[in-house]
């Protein structure tokens, strides 16, 4: 067969067509998840409608021990690795006025579901033609401070602790960022739950933002307990300003609970992505910086080669708020999607014709 034909323009160009032709499965997929936001580890009707989506590959669920988790099998006509592409679809917690938490899509979690499903049904269009095996994992509780993520764990984390990794060669993470491309390493985070006094006021505590952050307080009667955000550039400065925390803050009891590793990416994953991205006409950003935040998607790429991709636009994306939650379903958003499903198709494509 013409290399170029297999690797080249002409591959790619059938890549996005078969793209396009799910656009609509893309933007149902997107939109459900938008408009029916669940926190973490209750995702149960985005799961289905996104598992609905992957009825042509082989489907796992539950999966690594969460009923929200599933796994996708997709095996292609010729021999090569196993590469896997992570979906999340849990929503934020926004804090309403009575204390509760209100469910709001404002990180993209629609787009990616949307995106990950297209380019799943797009490869399996092309599987006389697609090399190895092709695992979709939809993964809940992306964000790490929503009360079943905190009190459980987050998705990701859990499925590499539980070898929901295990056998694969390769993995991809797409979301959208403030910059185009992929990017290389994180801030390290522990969270910890501090028992202190009723009356405490974390707030008046003396810990530099840039370090430290307050999740969650929950008062009682007799005492408040805190949810304090550790961060650190390295895995000793975490540990270093979380032992310097404890002698600071008063408490009654202080108890670590999950850990998010830094984010590091595999040369070859990047490159394959970074190809992906410039014969799709995108510019990968070649200094893309630390993240400064962390997500549990660098747990896993420290367990297996792995690339995390950024995908953003001239205005940016406004992560996390009201803006945001709009931005999304908005015609941007919509596009994002669809855009994010030939970033995937052809980086997994990539992936699973070069990857040893």
């Amino acid at each position: 067969m013409d290399p170029v034909a297999v690797n080249g323009a002409q591959r790619t160009a059938a890549l996005r067509a078969a793209v396009l032709e799910q656009r609509a499965t893309i933007l149902d997929v997107t939109r459900f998840v938008h408009e029916h936001p669940e926190l973490a580890h209750e995702e149960v009707q985005g799961a289905d409608r996104i598992t609905a989506a992957l009825d042509a590959l082989e489907l796992e669920r539950p999966f690594a021990g969460m009923a929200t988790a599933f796994r996708a099998v997709l095996r292609g006509a010729l021999p090569g690795p196993a590469v896997a592409v992570v979906a999340v679809y849990d929503a934020v917690g926004v804090p309403a006025a009575d204390g509760a938490l209100r469910p709001a899509h404002s990180c993209g979690h629609g787009p990616i579901a949307g995106a990950v499903a297209g380019a799943a049904r797009a490869l399996a269009a092309l599987r006389a033609s697609l090399a190895g095996t092709v695992v979709v994992l939809g993964l809940p509780a992306d964000e790490l401070v929503s009360p079943r993520a905190i009190a459980e764990g987050s998705g990701k984390a859990l499925a590499a602790d539980r070898g929901g990794f295990d056998g694969i060669d390769a993995v991809l993470y797409v979301h959208p960022e403030s910059h185009t491309g992929v990017w290389h390493s994180s801030k390290w985070m522990q969270l910890f739950e501090v028992v202190t006094a009723a009356d405490a006021d974390p707030a008046a505590w003396a810990l530099p933002f840039a370090a430290y952050r307050i999740d969650q307080v929950v008062r009682g009667a007799d005492r408040a307990t805190v949810v304090l955000r550790a961060l650190g550039d390295t895995e000793k400065q975490l540990d270093d300003r979380a032992a310097a925390a404890r002698l600071a803050v008063p408490h009654h009891s202080w108890t670590p609970l999950g850990r998010t590793e830094s984010l590091t990416s595999d040369p070859r994953v990047a490159a394959a992505a970074e190809s992906a991205l410039s014969d799709l006409g995108l510019v990968p950003d070649p200094d893309t910086p630390m993240m400064p935040f962390s997500t549990d998607f660098g747990n896993v790429s420290r367990r297996v080669p792995a690339a995390m991709i950024g995908l953003t636009r001239p205005e940016g994306w406004a992560v996390h708020t009201d803006e945001g939650e709009r931005q999304f379903l908005s015609p941007a958003g919509e596009e994002l999607a669809v855009t994010m499903a030939e970033v995937i198709a052809t980086a997994v494509d990539r992936l699973t014709r070069s990857f040893r």
